[in-house]
């Protein structure tokens, strides 16, 4: 039996100090990635934007948030960042312009649900074994609210955030299947 590939979204959630660690990573800064050795430096210029960011992400983070008038606390959670792929096998023998149409569609997946304003960076990475994009976001709800609670949810909400990008997804393309639901696992 052939294995189909799957439409894969993850999110995490970051404060403030770790975000300087996630856009070097994202931008790649650095010239050793001892902490990832799937990272192949000599791919990386193959690397692209969706979105290219206009100053550092804190520096942006911290800007939107200040221009929407949000009080902070130190446990804020100031930048959501969405890694969006499929399975390797699903890529292979796909042209450059067939992959970016892929996140493309994924961005737009996510400006349907988030403002493309909130948006700090999308970064398709090229230079690894399976690309991917690193989207980055300040998790400003449309009143204006600084909460990452409201926008990405629970457990629950989750599952549904998968079904949803699963459903926008597979529209296009089709053969991407949605994996197991953690609420059957």
């Amino acid at each position: 039996m052939k294995n189909q590939p799957y439409a894969i979204m993850r999110f995490a959630k970051y404060k403030g100090p770790e975000i300087s660690r996630i856009e070097s990573h994202d931008e790649r800064t650095k010239e050793k990635y001892a902490s990832n050795p799937d990272i192949d430096p000599s791919r990386s210029h193959l690397n692209f934007h969706l979105i290219t960011p206009k100053r550092r992400y804190r520096a942006e983070a911290e800007q939107q948030i200040k221009e929407a008038g949000c009080r902070t606390r130190s446990d804020s959670i100031r930048m959501v960042e969405t890694i969006f792929t499929a399975s390797h096998e699903f890529f292979k023998d796909k042209s450059i312009k067939e992959i970016r149409a892929f996140f493309q569609e994924a961005l737009e997946f996510l400006s349907k649900h988030q403002a493309q304003e909130t948006m700090i960076s999308a970064v398709v990475h090229m230079d690894e074994r399976t690309p991917h994009m690193h989207l980055c976001f300040v998790p400003l709800t449309a009143d204006k609210r600084l909460s990452a609670k409201d926008i990405i949810g629970n457990r629950k909400q989750l599952c549904r955030w998968q079904d949803m990008f699963w459903e926008h997804m597979s529209k296009k393309y089709p053969e991407l299947e949605r994996g197991e639901s953690a609420s059957e696992t």
